[in-house]
């Protein structure tokens, strides 16, 4: 059984949903898969045995999404909310005829419980980071910053379920090696499985990416914006780059949403800055992306970035922390992007004038994780983890 808690749509499915789309098919052709449950699955038909939670998901997810445009409750409650509807409803689709229960969900205290008692293994394979560590550094984070609202990884509640839930698990499997390192680390009692790989985004053809012509050098930050994105380091770079000469030919943009605490620390520490465009969303972030100079992902913590392997597509330099998972793959020899330490606005700012004063080493950068990228076999990924599957040792034999 493969449980995710995203959706499907036409093409696959939404987020980590996408593995275990992908791992159902293979299961399907060898003849071990018995459902891929989803929230919600639609109008959409799938060549192998797939399912909603419940036959009744999807109008549990209108009445909950007109509750929440009317309600309006705090992100980390109505996630929340979700996650313990979906495990409520996930539990009934646990069966004695189940070996193994593949999830990319851990909010499943339920579900797990009924799982174990009916002597099933359960393999997860997490997107992010462990969720503990993942706590440890936002709250910190929102320390620096002056935030003390909660969010869905810091809300107790949430963690608590989280942590109740994982005592349940018997592997983890770590595909980004943030993900492996921060599991590792983690003191839990689970044995940790380490299969590297991506799940590369779906690209649109290659585009006409020429460079705009404004003679600015134009470096692109894109991201939903929590303190974990990393843009208030950013943000001190570029103060300290303005002071530079070659700062003025410079031009940052900044797409996506801004959390309010993330942008309350702006408004007071940097709306002077000069040489920013706050994009907002915009409707085509390839096509804004496809022609920039330089792509900034400053992330404290980023199981396997897509804005990374976006940029890469279109053969843009990317700087990244060493804390994104994008970087492996990314940064093999020839390197394809330039790898810097968390929390450290001066290396930021250094590796953005690198860029623009070795703009031939730079765009042979970008070219080299293009290449990196187009040579990656994520079909040989999907192969890698549906074959440990079928090689799991099962507890009945």
């Amino acid at each position: 059984m493969v449980v995710s808690f995203q959706s499907l749509t036409k093409k696959s499915a939404g987020g980590m949903a996408r593995l275990g789309y992908y791992v159902s098919q293979q299961l399907h052709k060898r003849g071990l898969l018995k459902q891929f449950i989803v929230f919600s699955k639609g109008q959409f038909e799938t060549e192998f045995p797939s399912a909603p939670v419940s036959k009744y998901s999807r109008y549990f997810l209108f009445i909950l999404n007109y509750l929440n445009r009317i309600i309006k409750p705090p992100e980390h409650k109505f996630r929340l909310v979700q996650e313990h509807l979906f495990d409520i409803l996930c539990q009934s689709n646990i069966t004695k005829d189940i070996d193994i229960l593949f999830t990319t969900n851990a909010h499943l205290k339920r579900t797990f419980r009924k799982a174990k008692k009916l002597g099933v293994s359960i393999i997860y394979v997490p997107a992010n980071p462990e969720e503990n560590y993942i706590n440890d550094l936002i709250t910190e984070e929102h320390k620096k910053l002056g935030i003390d609202s909660y969010c869905p990884y810091t809300y107790p509640p949430r963690l608590k379920f989280y942590n109740d839930s994982v005592e349940y698990i018997d592997t983890v499997v770590g595909t980004y090696p943030t993900v492996q390192a921060t599991y590792t680390n983690s003191g839990k009692a689970y044995k940790l499985e380490k299969i590297t790989g991506h799940l590369k985004p779906d690209f649109p053809e290659h585009r006409n990416t020429a460079k705009k012509s404004d003679d600015k050098y134009n470096i692109i930050y894109i991201a939903t914006t929590v303190p974990l994105k990393g843009l208030q380091y950013l943000l001190e770079a570029w103060q300290g780059l303005l002071k530079t000469s070659e700062g003025e030919q410079m031009q940052l943009h900044i797409v996506g949403k801004i959390d309010i605490g993330v942008q309350q620390y702006i408004n007071k520490h940097y709306k002077q800055l000069t040489n920013i465009t706050y994009a907002g969303r915009v409707p085509d972030v390839t096509a804004y992306l496809a022609a920039k100079d330089l792509c900034v992902v400053p992330s404290l913590i980023d199981g396997g970035p897509y804005v990374a392997l976006e940029a890469a597509h279109y053969a843009i330099p990317v700087i990244l922390t060493e804390n994104c998972g994008s970087g492996e793959l990314l940064g093999k020899n020839p390197s394809g992007c330039k790898v810097i330490p968390i929390r450290d606005a001066q290396a930021i700012q250094d590796a953005i004038l690198w860029a623009y004063d070795n703009k031939g080493e730079a765009e042979q950068m970008g070219r080299n994780a293009q290449k990196h990228l187009e040579e990656y076999d994520m079909d040989k990924f999907i192969l890698n983890v549906t074959d440990y599957l079928e090689q799991y040792p099962l507890k009945r034999g």
